[in-house]
């Protein structure tokens, strides 16, 4: 009796696993080089980035999100590529929010629809304490 319990436990997971990953939002997720990572946020904000050319995720670091304002729900759920802020988005945005010691405006997120490019939302990081 306890074999066939084990052995439902075991599909169970298998099938939790399959669920989990099919659901999940990194299913849908476009190709990386070796060069990027991906960040996904739940939540309110939802965003979704790649992180093009910033190499390793720093794992002393935690990564938060900011979303734009009046982005079209249909974007929602579409990958965005991150790119290194100029000085000016830098400056302007720590001017907007402040986030605090140790923390660092790492990206702008951008997404592009037809010939059009709006910003999607902006990454920070904070020393993962």
């Amino acid at each position: 009796m306890w074999k066939r319990w084990t052995a439902a436990l075991i599909m169970t997971g298998i099938g939790y696993s399959f669920y989990a990953f099919y659901t999940g939002p990194f299913y849908s997720a476009p190709t990386i080089n070796d060069d990027d990572f991906l960040l996904a946020f739940d939540g309110e904000v939802g965003l979704r980035g790649v992180m093009r050319g910033f190499g390793d995720k720093d794992e002393t670091r935690r990564y938060i999100s900011y979303g734009a304002n009046n982005v079209p729900t249909w974007y929602q759920d579409t990958w965005s590529n991150c790119r290194r802020p100029s000085s000016d988005e830098t400056a302007a945005f720590e001017r907007a929010v402040n986030m605090g010691p140790g923390g660092r405006h790492e990206a702008v997120c951008e997404i592009k629809a037809d010939d059009d490019v709006f910003v999607r939302g902006w990454i920070v990081s904070v020393p993962n304490l």
